[in-house]
């Protein structure tokens, strides 16, 4: 028998942002536990707000009766702790953080008085920690601002025309405020579609790998419904891409552990590498059900039997800027991008509300609404560019992509 503890906690500040300035201030203090008790295949969960105590504990092991399956082993001896908290602000003193906020709204309120903002302003300090008594003791803490600001035109009749974003652990005024004063410039500055059929298009990553992930499911590939299913090993993408499973603590929020306790060698699985599928990705279930390996993404709610929902995933860079990737091209960098998905062909297609003609680095001018497409193959194939070394735009690395363009 393996007694496990898991738990989360979350304090939250956040700025409830109306014409400017800020209207609301809520804070958050949510600590969530669960213990789980692993014996003979089976699994005892159960779990409350606040820290788990013995009576929690004696709950599930009451809950064992239930005989819930759980096959795979608890983790064992795996010890690590890791504190990403940096920045000068807290959510203990939140007053800096209050005035920061405020004055940096101010400031955009008085340079662009024909926009206005809304939304909200967050800074939030999470932690998780999953302890056993069969040696494991696995810790992570963070600490985040984040900027997730709507803009509008006051002449608009639109809800939003823009969004302006920023995710950071250690902030910076000016950092913030020149970006926001090239994409707010830019947004003021009315330009024509360049007249290609294919051109570089700039995206968050995820807003284009959702029909990928989801066909890298182990559930996927182990009931035969997967799109790749047949494919393992065979090259499928460009030499130039390569995604796996995400376990460093370089991206914000990004715990190096999953809630199973599951860690990858050097904090990376990757499941395709230079254009070749190696693997599904797989949480300790999975694994052991199809013989894949595990890849530390389990995740669901704290009180549940962990499922393959979690874990974070990225690209490989080249080691280019995003400057570099695009060169001495156009690009259009997309800023707010609904509606669009893959077919079960792999075909992508989505309109684009609001995005910037890319040049020199630098955005120059509003594009008129238009709509990008591409196949599965082309976008990770021919077509792709790659994804920036830098903390491009938005405080994220930001993937370019060739597509086809139409007005």
């Amino acid at each position: 028998m393996v007694k496990e503890k898991y738990i989360e906690k979350n304090r939250e500040i956040n700025l409830g942002v109306t014409g400017g300035a800020i209207a609301s201030v809520i804070k958050k203090d949510i600590t969530r536990s669960a213990c789980r008790v692993y014996e003979n295949s089976h699994i005892g969960v159960a779990g409350k707000l606040g820290e788990a105590d013995e009576d929690l504990m004696e709950q599930a092991l009451s809950n064992l009766s239930l005989q819930i399956p759980y096959e795979a082993d608890a983790s064992r001896g795996i010890v690590r702790q890791e504190n990403m908290e940096q920045g000068p602000f807290s959510v203990e003193e939140s007053e800096g953080f209050l005035n920061e906020a405020q004055e940096v709204l101010t400031i955009l309120k008085k340079e662009y008085p024909q926009l206005l903002f809304g939304n909200k302003i967050r800074l939030s300090e999470t932690s998780r920690r999953l302890s056993n008594d069969a040696g494991t003791d696995l810790s992570f803490r963070d600490r985040i601002m984040s900027w997730e600001l709507l803009v509008k035109h006051e002449a608009s009749a639109n809800v939003f025309d823009d969004s302006l974003a920023y995710v950071t652990r250690d902030p910076h005024r000016e950092r913030f405020l020149e970006e926001a004063r090239e994409h707010l410039d830019a947004f003021l500055n009315p330009v024509s579609l360049p007249e290609r059929d294919m051109l570089p298009v700039i995206v968050s990553p995820m807003a284009v790998l959702g029909f990928l992930l989801e066909n890298l499911d182990a559930l996927a590939f182990g009931r035969g419904t997967s799109f790749f299913n047949g494919k393992s090993g065979q090259k499928l993408f460009s030499e130039k891409f390569t995604l796996y499973v995400d376990r460093s603590t370089d991206t914000p929020g990004n715990p190096f552990f999953d809630v199973e306790g599951s860690t990858c060698p050097g904090d990376r699985c990757d499941l395709i590498r230079e254009g070749v599928l190696l693997r599904p990705y797989a949480d300790k279930r999975l694994s052991r059900e199809f013989g894949y390996d595990n890849t530390a993404t389990a995740g669901g709610a704290y009180d549940s039997v962990p499922s393959n929902t979690g874990g974070s995933f990225s690209l490989a860079s080249p080691g280019q800027t995003l400057k570099e990737l695009i060169g001495p091209r156009d690009g259009i960098y997309v800023s707010v991008m609904s509606g669009g998905d893959f077919t079960s062909e792999g075909d992508f297609a989505s309109p684009v509300q609001t995005a910037f003609l890319y040049r020199d680095g630098k955005l120059t001018g509003r594009l008129p609404e238009f709509q990008i497409s591409g196949n599965i193959y082309d976008l990770f194939g021919k077509d792709f560019i790659g994804l920036s070394s830098d903390r491009a735009r938005e405080g994220e690395r930001k993937l370019a992509v060739n597509m086809k363009v139409q007005k």
